[in-house]
């Protein structure tokens, strides 16, 4: 699966979820994911996000 650089609002979308809790979900891996640049997480962050918290149920987000 390729993934695209996402930012936290739309992979808020993509889980379905409010970008609160969003926020909340990752903040125990805020290490293990990296720094949210640019206002956008990288295609490699997307793969380490979606390893720990699961494939969203709206993957076309996040997926190019």
């Amino acid at each position: 699966m390729t993934y695209k650089s996402t930012s936290k609002k739309t992979l808020a979308q993509a889980y379905s979820v409010t970008d609160k809790t969003f926020a909340n979900w990752i903040k125990p891996f805020e290490k293990q994911i990296g720094e949210y640049r640019s206002r956008c997480y990288t295609p490699k962050q997307i793969e380490i996000i979606t390893s720990l918290l699961g494939m969203p149920e709206h993957s076309n987000l996040i997926c190019s």
